[in-house]
């Protein structure tokens, strides 16, 4: 079934020959376009095409503003992240230092207990 819907697609999609005339048209159709006098917008269209352009500019600097206003609050989210996991270690570290000192100063008051 497989090799009936190969055979049929390449019998679809060969290769054909325009002919002679195909590449004489166009030519002569490129020719014919190039000599044509191009339509100019009206003056108001020109204007409302410049503004358009204007305006998508615009939008895409203050998107790229608000990106970069973005990314600096969040570094310096991370920032402050990091210094206050920093701060948070070392007052653990403290407090454990402290436990055990407590811990190993009652166990040589107290031998026995």
């Amino acid at each position: 079934m497989s090799n009936n819907l190969d055979d049929q697609l390449r019998s679809a999609l060969r290769a054909v020959d325009p002919g002679d005339e195909f590449a004489a048209r166009v030519m002569a159709r490129i020719a014919n376009e190039s000599m044509r006098p191009r339509r100019s917008m009206p003056a108001g269209y020109q204007w409302l095409s410049a503004a358009l352009v204007a305006a998508v500019v615009f939008g895409a600097l203050i998107a790229h503003d608000r990106q970069v206003r973005r990314e600096q609050q969040g570094l310096e989210a991370r920032r402050q992240l990091i210094e206050a996991l920093r701060v948070t270690g070392e007052k653990l570290d403290l407090a454990y230092r402290v436990v055990n000192d407590e811990a190993h100063a009652a166990t040589r008051e107290n031998p026995g207990a």
